[in-house]
């Protein structure tokens, strides 16, 4: 806030509004003009009209080269343009002649002590000075440096500390202490993935810096675990429900692997069976040394059957900064549901990790991986991790990443999307490490390492840890960028409203008891026609959300119809295929090929139809914010036009994006290669009718998906949105009971504040200063 502002909230008791154009002061500044300046901003609405009849006035006034003011307004106005002059010519001698003016005014029975201690207090040199030079310092800040979220997140930290001491009301606490909850409560995910064997145990281990993971604990792990920080180290395991085993079994029908599976369980756990698989999921709490006994595909009892995943609890450093690791089971895991529960994992995930035995160099599923995670999952940023890279050479290392390159990039061409290939690796980063060495390193045994002629940095996990860090923490970390915006809003949100009420209460200490009671007979009478307003508004509201509850609902019948459509154009490409190829080469078309055409169908299908879902759903609430606004101005409220509240293209942006390709396809890929394998030219409408069918079978547990996850984040979404429509609404309504609370409060403590409002005032004041400064502080948060 302005010195002006400052000026007629403190001294007036009133916000300043410019409403006349007057003749600016063209005149020397001096020692006397800053005597007559004194004179003349420390008369106040109670006494101007002393002022402005006497002729030594208007002789100063003439003295200032400016018509001696006839009311209050103008008086003002001439007060306005000093204020403004001395604000620009910041010398200490015009503020000590301002200071002795006051006193000689105070001294002279002109203005009364509680003026006088108000005046010295607006009009104090090092305070103004100081003001000045923080605002600067801000103002310098240049918009392109950037801090890390970590050094950002311990900046918000402080600043909540200098609040609580700072702020006094009891809504605007609260609200702070969910900022800092907000803050202190986020978690990164780091997804681990690859196929079997490819070290991802042993290098988790050592960035953890204990074997919490594999040959130690949880050997071969078969399950997707979830390890999370916990003061003391615990586990649960979870196993699949009734509905789950249910389509597992299903797939038992089509899938050998999972027919192998599940007699395996079956014969294992007979009548058993049942106490594990409960229509609810069932979950135990066990040792942590135990663990391998529920998730070792090697063990005899083979409980990681029944396992769907595990939570671990561990006190470790890696951990204490919010960071969880999803480690998920092998990609050539036998039982597709794994995979099912890993993508839904890894769609939520922050950074991804995909490992590779460097031995085993980029297989069809690392690759196919690779290319589904950047092009459908939506990751970011994927770490591709080489791993037991101890065992070949650097020459050998080179060639394994550019024979990844080179397989994406003809993975890539059989699936038409050549133009992606510099997309995806911009957005891989590749790193070699020695998971075992780093492992030996980080667990006491680093004389064996170094034995081995591997230095903790010749191992790779620096570099590895160095990028995660960066990624997750630092300047270039998305989610991170989204966490700070989101907190400095909230925390200016809270801010204004703080100072909004010590304004009110400003001005109230300003006004005579007879003003006070005559203000709050003028709120009664206001009282009924504001309830009306909140009413009105609370109704139309309500009316839109059920109206966007409504629209939701008819979309659920706009995903059906897509889908469908969707079903026939995966029926025609594999019809067509196969015809083209009878035709022309006499041949079936490879399975292979078969795979792609169904698979990129499917996910460029289903992409398509969330994006058109998206669209509509946005163009909804777009209109429905734009009505509320209407509204909203229509009742008096006075809300910009471009109010980011109401746009809703900005508040919904990526949330359609990630999570709908979560369905395993491989049954449906197999009963469609069968059927193409023994399709025959002349009968190339009864293969119409088979794929036909297969589709519409095995499309059933996919559509519910979709619809179920659609309507999930839509209907969330919506309630989140309408929270913030509703968010004026709820200001204005906090506004008014606050006002009338301290309006009642000042009236029955007048007397007592009456003796000590200067004192009351200036502190007031100062508290509107201090928290002026930590928004500024906020702005330059970067």
């Amino acid at each position: 806030m302005s010195l002006t502002n400052d000026y007629f909230l403190l001294y007036h008791g009133i916000t300043f509004e410019k409403n006349l154009e007057i003749e600016p002061i063209d005149i020397e500044l001096n020692s006397d003009t800053f005597t007559i300046f004194a004179l003349i901003i420390s008369a106040n609405r109670k006494n101007y009209e002393k002022f402005i009849h006497l002729t030594s006035f208007k002789t100063l006034c003439q003295q200032l080269k400016i018509k001696t003011p006839s009311n209050a307004n103008e008086f003002y106005h001439i007060q306005e343009n000093i204020v403004e002059l001395i604000s620009q010519n910041r010398l200490k001698t015009n503020f000590e002649t301002l200071h002795h003016s006051f006193e000689y005014l105070q001294n002279e029975n002109i203005i009364d002590k509680d003026s006088y201690t108000k005046l010295n207090s607006l009009f104090d040199y090092k305070e103004i000075e100081a003001i000045k030079d923080e605002t600067n310092s801000i103002s310098k800040i240049d918009d392109e440096y950037k801090t890390s979220f970590k050094e950002l997140k311990i900046t918000i930290e402080n600043i909540l500390l200098e609040l609580k001491n700072e702020i006094k009301n009891s809504e605007v606490s609260q609200e702070l202490k969910a900022v800092g909850e907000y803050i202190n409560n986020q978690k990164f995910s780091i997804g681990i993935t690859g196929v079997m064997n490819a070290g991802k145990s042993t290098m988790l281990n050592a960035l953890m810096g204990k074997e919490i993971l594999g040959s130690a604990v949880v050997p071969e792990t078969a399950n997707l675990t979830i390890v999370k920080h916990n003061p003391t180290d615990n586990a649960k395991v979870f196993y699949w429900n009734t509905k789950e085993w249910e389509k597992i079994e299903e797939s038992a029908k089509s899938l050998e692997s999972m027919r192998d599976f599940v007699n395996e369980t079956n014969k294992v756990f007979g009548e058993n069976l049942k106490n594990y698989i409960k229509p609810t999921s069932r979950f135990d709490e066990v040792d942590i040394n135990n663990l391998s006994s529920y998730t070792s595909a090697e063990h005899s009892e083979k409980k990681c059957n029944l396992v769907k995943y595990v939570e671990l609890g561990s006190n470790l450093k890696f951990l204490s900064d919010g960071i969880e690791i999803v480690d998920t089971p092998g990609l050539d895991d036998p039982v597709i549901q794994r995979e099912e529960i890993t993508k839904e994992y890894i769609s939520k995930c922050d950074m991804m990790m995909h490992l590779m035995n460097v031995s085993q160099s980029a297989t069809l599923k690392d690759v196919e991986f690779i290319i589904d995670a950047v092009l459908y999952q939506n990751i970011s940023k994927l770490l591709v991790v080489i791993t037991r890279a101890d065992t070949v050479s650097k020459k050998n290392l080179e060639e394994v990443i550019e024979y990844t390159k080179s397989s994406i990039q003809k993975q890539l061409k059989a699936q038409n999307k050549d133009s992606q290939l510099d997309h995806i690796l911009k957005t891989i980063k590749f790193i070699p490490i020695s998971g075992y060495m780093a492992l030996l390193h980080r667990t006491g045994r680093e004389k064996e390492a170094l034995e081995a002629g591997f230095t903790l940095e010749d191992t790779g996990i620096l570099e590895i840890e160095n990028y995660l860090m960066e990624s997750l923490f630092g300047t270039s970390s998305q989610k991170g960028d989204l966490v700070i915006q989101s907190a400095k809003t909230q925390l200016n949100r809270l801010l204004e409203k703080q100072i909004g009420f010590n304004n009110y209460e400003l001005t109230l200490l300003n006004k005579s008891k007879d003003e006070l009671e005559l203000e709050l007979v003028e709120f009664n009478k206001k009282k009924d026609s504001n309830k009306r307003v909140l009413f009105s508004m609370s109704e139309d509201i309500n009316y839109y959300k059920n109206d966007a509850k409504s629209y939701i609902d008819s979309l659920e019948t706009f995903l059906q119809s897509e889908l469908l459509e969707l079903q026939n154009i995966i029926k025609q490409r594999v019809v067509n295929d196969t015809r083209y190829s009878l035709e022309k080469t006499k041949k079936r078309p490879e399975n292979a090929r078969v795979k792609v055409i169904v698979e990129t169908a499917i996910k460029d299908g289903i992409i398509d139809v969330i994006r058109d879902y998206r669209y509509k759903f946005i163009k909804k609430s777009q209109t429905i914010g734009e009505q509320c606004e209407q509204k909203y101005h229509d009742l008096g409220f006075a809300l910009g036009h471009k109010n980011e509240n109401f746009d809703a293209r900005g508040f919904f942006q990526d949330d359609f994006k990630s999570g709908f390709l979560t369905s395993n396809n491989e049954i449906m890929l197999n009963q469609i290669i069968n059927a193409v394998g023994s399709a025959k030219e002349g009968r190339l409408n009864e293969l119409d009718r088979n794929i036909e069918d297969i589709i519409k079978n095995q499309f059933k547990g996919i559509e519910e998906d979709i619809k179920s996850k659609a309507k999930k984040v839509s209907s969330l979404l919506i309630e989140n949105f309408f929270n913030t429509l509703n968010a004026p609404l709820k200001a204005f309504e906090q506004r008014l009971k606050n006002e009338e609370e301290s309006l009642q409060n000042r009236i029955a403590t007048f007397e007592e504040n009456d003796k000590n409002k200067a004192e009351l005032s200036i502190n007031l004041h100062k508290n509107i200063k201090k928290l002026e400064t930590i928004m500024l502080n906020i702005k330059g948060l970067h």
